[in-house]
């Protein structure tokens, strides 16, 4: 094997490296996110309307003030 294909190697493998951390502290920022809603869900004064525009989403309440879903299970 030549010094090029070694060197791509090298390469690849750190790229692969490198592409597992971001996707682990993603995941971590993930699990951050979803502390925090459940956080402000139980902290807000929730005013709740129709959200007619989604009407895909699993819940058509939300809060006017935090822009969660009304049942708490489709927030995080």
């Amino acid at each position: 094997m030549n010094q090029n294909a070694s060197q791509l190697i090298k390469d690849i493998k750190l790229t692969y490296k490198s592409m597992y951390q971001k996707m682990h502290e993603i995941e971590h920022l993930k699990k951050e996110i979803s502390g925090l809603k459940k956080m402000l869900y139980n902290k807000c004064d929730h005013e709740w309307v129709r959200d007619w525009d989604d009407r895909g989403s699993r819940s058509s309440w939300i809060c006017k003030h935090c822009d969660l879903y009304k049942n708490p299970n489709y927030n995080y």
